[in-house]
């Protein structure tokens, strides 16, 4: 049952972002938006060995999260050391990698939403951390849709910080402008731009 009602967020949230989001406005309790989170996580460190295993890499251009393009790097140098097979060090680490980071990015939304003169809640930033990706741990373990779900998040930032936190829309679109900035001098900087050479 919790498997269809993620299902169908999912898809509200990716195909109709501002009645999704106005509605999320009155929806409580934090379990709910955790559930999602890992629900759709699974799937993308389930789907992400797959296509590696097709030759294709997680890098920038074909993976949705830097919990993949980390896994990408770290996986082969833990199967050397464990006899463990990379691709399911790729699982794993995508997955640990998302989900560890679940309870920073709520707070750090907060604060931005704070800095920005948002009025919600931590919950509401919680739902802009989790819904707004919606579509990166769905689809971004497909090849050269990772870059595009990655902007498709950032659009539904914005939307998410205007509905939940009432944001207006130009200190919510230049926040999202300045994440996806960190987001390319991050992957630059941790080289996972050069994890595009297939294993």
């Amino acid at each position: 049952m919790f498997v269809s009602v993620d299902l169908t967020k999912t898809w509200q949230a990716i195909a109709h972002p501002f009645e999704f989001f106005e509605r999320e406005k009155t929806t409580g309790g934090y379990w709910p938006v955790l559930r999602f989170y890992l629900l759709l996580n699974i799937v993308l460190a389930l789907m992400t060995p797959v296509v590696n295993w097709f030759g294709v890499p997680s890098d920038i251009v074909h993976a949705g999260t830097n919990a993949q393009m980390g896994a990408y790097v770290w996986a082969p140098i833990l199967e050397s050391t464990t006899g463990v097979s990379r691709y399911l060090w790729v699982a794993v680490l995508t997955y640990a990698g998302n989900v560890l980071k679940f309870p920073v990015l709520g707070v750090l939304f907060h604060a931005f939403a704070k800095i920005l003169r948002g009025s919600g809640t931590l919950l509401a930033s919680f739902k802009v951390s989790v819904y707004a990706v919606a579509p990166t741990l769905l689809l971004g373990w497909i090849p050269y849709f990772g870059l595009l779900s990655g902007l498709w998040a950032g659009y539904l930032y914005v939307v998410a910080l205007n509905r939940l936190h009432g944001v207006s829309w130009g200190p919510a679109i230049a926040f999202v402008n300045m994440l996806i900035g960190v987001q390319l001098v991050w992957a630059l900087t941790f080289g996972w731009i050069g994890s595009s050479t297939p294993w």
